[in-house]
């Protein structure tokens, strides 16, 4: 079979075309790092790339959640315990109101009371994200003075978090629960009690409203400890997911990253093969009296 000028040198760009192909490819690898960049370098292995890639973006959003309930609890952690401050406080000045001290003083210690009971309010009341942070979902205040009642006006609304493949935690408190509503003694009614007492020097009255505030302080902290569980379940959750992050992290990059010494050497094999070709075909290229007259 006889060979034509013209099919050699076809044949031989065709070499250089494929050298040229393959020198792209290890130069594309080099700088982007990665052995696989479309889908035809390894099916099998870039289907499982997407599969890793798919779980990292849902660990990853699951840590963002943790994070923003984190925040939820930690808010409420905060305004609790000032609560419990407010309420200590009432007690100290209850307890000294139940003393024998003069009228004026008891009036005095009313009035202490009554702003304690305003700073309490306001505490209940604070919010995050444009949400009461006590008053589920609804998007008022979550105590207020109704028709000469404190009422709870939130809702039961539970603010969930996903923090985990399968793990959901309620970041949320909601009012009537933590502020006594539930059990028929809450915490302002309470103080309200306490500052009527001492307004009518009825040391009575006032040795009632300490034990109900002891009930009020009781209540709270049981608020408190709904809050630390549930800080602990998300701690241990980011946990777990950082190692998981980790460790797809790991399977990902051993998929999908290039070995930077074995990348270099097939550069420059590549490099070399090229211009070999490149070489091979000038050589073969250049023309002679014999060629013109065949």
């Amino acid at each position: 079979m006889r060979v034509t000028h013209l099919g050699a040198y076809q044949a031989a760009l065709s070499r250089i075309g494929d050298r040229l192909s393959e020198y792209s490819d290890a130069q594309a690898r080099m700088s982007t790092g990665k052995k696989l960049t479309r889908s035809s370098d390894d099916p099998i292995g870039m289907s499982r790339a997407l599969e890793l890639r798919a779980a990292l973006s849902a660990r990853r959003q699951e840590t963002r959640n943790a994070d923003d309930g984190e925040m939820w609890l930690n808010l409420a952690d905060t305004t609790l315990q000032d609560v419990v401050s407010q309420i200590q406080r009432a007690r100290e000045l209850a307890v000294r109101g139940s003393t024998q001290i003069g009228s004026g003083e008891r009036d005095a210690i009313a009035v202490e009371v009554s702003n304690l009971r305003d700073d309490v309010v306001a505490l209940a009341n604070g919010t995050h994200q444009g949400r009461g942070l006590f008053s589920g979902f609804s998007s008022g205040d979550a105590v207020q003075k109704i028709a000469g009642n404190w009422t709870y006006t939130g809702d039961a609304g539970q603010i969930n978090r996903r923090v985990g493949e399968n793990e959901v935690v309620t970041v949320n408190v909601t009012g009537d629960v933590a502020f006594g509503f539930a059990s028929g003694s809450d915490v302002f009614t309470v103080l309200d009690n306490l500052a009527a007492a001492l307004n009518a020097d009825d040391t009575t009255a006032i040795d009632a409203a300490i034990a109900e505030l002891d009930d009020s302080l009781s209540t709270v902290l049981g608020g408190l400890g709904t809050v630390g569980a549930r800080t602990n379940q998300i701690e241990s959750a980011m946990s777990r997911t950082q190692h998981d992050i980790e460790t797809l992290t790991d399977q990902l990059s051993s998929l999908e990253d290039i070995d930077i010494a074995e990348a270099v050497m097939d550069l420059e094999l590549q490099q070399t093969a090229y211009e070999a070709a490149l070489a091979a075909f000038a050589q073969s290229s250049q023309t002679s009296l014999i060629d013109f007259l065949r």
